[in-house]
């Protein structure tokens, strides 16, 4: 798989860097690397008349509104319909990323490897690509490389074998995370033993987690962590019983974004379709509004954030209004300006009536869910679009006793 290609370092801007720390997103340091992707062919140019559908940004910051009591309402039916297993909840294809059946196979449960594999596979949660791919790539990583995951060893890695390892399975952004990987595996064997583990002695809350997990720049923290980070390591080491749990934001991506924002749980009133939404403040409102969700219901945050996340990994995306074709292909990639359009959603074609009857006629959210959003502009350039309004179709939902899939 090649690397990913994005804006060549001449037009990166401090804002850009500030706004790829705060936002914890792996495209836009990427930018620092001079683009090398292959140039397209006369016969595949970008039409002349090719407007995208992302807006330009006006340097003016988004006006966000949160409506509680509508938030709580889609939240309430999620976890009903999460707890009772109801579609698509049953379906076996609807599985986390991390999953017993994507983790390593020669790695023990519960050990300092199991930790040290969470860890790591934290690299791959801050986009480009999807996470439960991250997890089985890095599962095969790990099987081949199990002394990469032992702290005291990686870090006198040097950086051209860990991108050569991530590149041989297909993971991409190698020199960003190589580099990350080597001084965190330091600071994990120095300051906790080489055991993610230890982080978390004596610590009973986000804030305490946040001071010790969190990049300052200071040489303080792990590199790569900010909100996002510190509770995706939390998540991965409470679901999996690594740690004792306690109350914390959920991680907040492109899943929970998708969720709030086709619900009508936050708005933006002033923000027309087409407009980014992906910054600071929508991740910070959207992590206070989950915060106090499962405080104020005394919901397990975990259970929380499973409900909201598997609905939309495993259905969201399937509603033809989120398909988004790409005429040139991964190869020709260019970050934010990738040629993307919107696939054509036609009620009467077979192939998206049988998709939206595996996506939208088994969502317990449908009635309240009213926009499309689509992961690839998120996945490709680091955008997050509403595009429009969800078409709805009138078909039944799928046979809960088959699990039959479009793709």
């Amino acid at each position: 798989m090649s690397e990913p290609s994005f804006i060549p370092a001449s037009e990166v801007t401090r804002k850009d860097r500030v706004i790829a720390e705060e936002t914890e997103s792996l495209f836009l340091p990427e930018w620092e690397v001079e683009s090398t992707a292959p140039k397209p062919s006369p016969e595949t140019l970008i039409p002349e008349n090719y407007t995208p559908e992302v807006l330009p940004p006006t340097g003016e910051p988004l006006r966000i509104e949160v409506d509680y009591e509508r938030a709580f309402a889609v939240l309430d039916a999620l976890m009903e319909a999460y707890e009772k297993k109801a579609l698509p909840y049953s379906l076996d294809r609807v599985r986390l990323p991390h999953d017993p059946r994507h983790m390593p196979k020669f790695m023990e449960r519960g050990s300092v490897d199991h930790a040290n594999f969470l860890f790591n596979v934290c690299y791959y949660m801050r986009g480009g690509i999807k996470s439960n791919d991250a997890v089985k790539r890095m599962a095969a990583v790990f099987d081949q490389r199990p002394d990469l995951f032992i702290p005291e060893v990686a870090r006198d890695a040097s950086i051209d074998e860990i991108i050569e390892v991530l590149s041989a399975n297909g993971l991409g952004f190698q020199k960003t995370v190589a580099g990350q990987w080597v001084e965190n595996a330091r600071r994990l064997a120095e300051r906790y033993d080489g055991d993610p583990r230890r982080i978390f002695d004596d610590v009973r809350d986000y804030e305490t987690s946040q001071q010790r997990i969190q990049n300052d720049g200071k040489g303080n923290g792990f590199l790569g962590f900010q909100e996002k980070m510190t509770s995706m390591i939390i998540y991965y080491l409470a679901d999996d019983e690594l740690i004792e749990p306690f109350n914390f934001p959920i991680p907040v991506d492109l899943h929970v974004m998708r969720v709030s924002i086709a619900n009508k749980m936050v708005q933006f009133p002033d923000a027309p379709f087409g407009t980014n939404l992906f910054t600071k403040e929508t991740l910070a409102t959207l992590r206070q509004l989950y915060y106090r969700y499962a405080v104020e219901r005394g919901v397990n945050p975990l259970r929380l954030c499973d409900a909201v996340w598997l609905l939309s990994e495993s259905s969201c995306g399937r509603h033809p209004g989120n398909t988004t074709i790409e005429p040139l292909r991964r190869q020709h990639r260019n970050g934010r300006s990738t040629y993307l359009i919107p696939k054509v959603v036609d009620e009467r074609d077979p192939a998206q009536r049988k998709a939206y009857a595996e996506s939208c006629a088994v969502c317990p959210v449908q009635e309240t869910c009213e926009y499309n959003i689509p992961g690839t502009q998120y996945y490709v350039g680091g955008n997050l679009i509403i595009r429009g309004e969800r078409r709805r179709f009138d078909v039944r939902p799928i046979d809960s006793s088959s699990d039959a899939t479009l793709f």
